[in-house]
């Protein structure tokens, strides 16, 4: 487990280790601290009561930010004059996927607190950028998309439904933030324990950038339903809308993707160098080191990961591109 990494003597063990307060520490679903020694069966009981000690489930926080979300979504459709209940439905789906990023965030953030001591103004920068960039795209929407015919492009509810779902992805983005900070230095402990961290770390990643797409997916859904009721949209609001969220989540993700694989890259460097290797063994060992190379993503790029986590963005790309051709016609 990456628990069982070394002290790190600028980071004493005991600061890592202590529960947050708050909301982070009431909802702290990271693994508690085992006692040593007794074995699988004991350990496992401990974890049992110390989460049953806390009242509160994983799963009744994250159904309790669903609704929540959900519930908010919905009042911001019924708002609109009309509100057909298509948009109604999508606007509150939005809200559920929302709620649901907040939760998942929130418990990431958490687990990653366990590993390193988190530098929180360099989250709140992380976090800043993203707001700036997000707020700053919303606003351009009008001078983007221009106001043919007196097209309102940028209405209150989208941009509430926008601030909805930017809301929603906020604790992911502290998340990403904070693993890079993890990976940012020397992974403490022996090899295989800086793997363990590496893999975990690219598996929480990936997991909430699957969670970030999913409300890509819907904010262009929801914004698709809007269209012919109420105030007048352009169609290109759709298109916009799916560019405008994939480039905040890439703003989000890329920075931490480049640094996790750029300590992965040390990592294999380090403890896998083919330089002492027998002649006889380099055939094994070169297949070895390639399998390890695509398990910690190195074979890979940030749009590449960007495209498979956002499973809307090929479309987007797709549709942009075939819009800039029919203005240049």
């Amino acid at each position: 487990m990456i628990q069982q990494r070394q002290p790190d003597p600028h980071h004493p063990a005991t600061e890592a280790a202590t529960r947050s307060g708050g909301l982070i520490g009431a909802f702290d679903y990271g693994e508690p601290a085992r006692p040593a020694g007794s074995g699988d069966v004991v350990a496992a009981a401990y974890e049992a009561e110390a989460r049953e000690g806390r009242g509160w489930s994983i799963g009744d926080f994250r159904l309790l930010t669903m609704l929540v979300g959900a519930l908010i979504g919905a009042g911001i459709a019924w708002t609109s004059k009309p509100h057909p209940m298509t948009f109604v439905v999508v606007a509150a789906l939005l809200g559920a996927a929302a709620g649901e990023s907040f939760g998942f965030g929130l418990s990431r953030w958490a687990e990653v607190r366990r590993l390193h001591v988190i530098v929180r103004w360099r989250v709140w920068v992380s976090m800043l950028t993203v707001l700036a960039v997000a707020g700053g795209l919303v606003w351009a929407t009008p001078f983007v998309l221009g106001n043919k015919g007196g097209v309102d492009n940028l209405t209150d509810r989208g941009i509430a439904l926008s601030a909805l779902a930017i809301i929603g992805g906020m604790t992911s983005a502290a998340t990403l933030g904070a693993v890079k900070q993890v990976v940012a230095d020397p992974l403490p402990g022996t090899p295989g324990q800086q793997l363990d961290a590496l893999l975990r770390l690219r598996r929480m990643c990936s997991r909430m950038l699957s969670q970030l797409g999913i409300l890509v997916l819907l904010v262009m859904a929801v914004n698709a339903t809007a269209l012919g009721f109420g105030a007048e949209l352009d169609k290109g609001v759709v298109l916009y809308s799916g560019v405008v969220a994939s480039f905040v989540v890439g703003t989000m993700f890329a920075p931490t993707a480049a640094t996790l694989r750029r300590r992965g890259q040390l990592y294999l460097e380090r403890h896998f160098s083919l330089d002492q290797v027998p002649t006889g063994e380099l055939i094994e060992a070169a297949e070895n080191k390639g399998k390890l190379e695509k398990l910690l993503g190195l074979d890979q790029t940030t749009f590449g990961e960007l495209k498979a986590g956002l499973v809307v963005l090929s479309p987007v790309v797709a549709g942009l591109i075939a819009v800039m051709i029919q203005e240049v016609k």
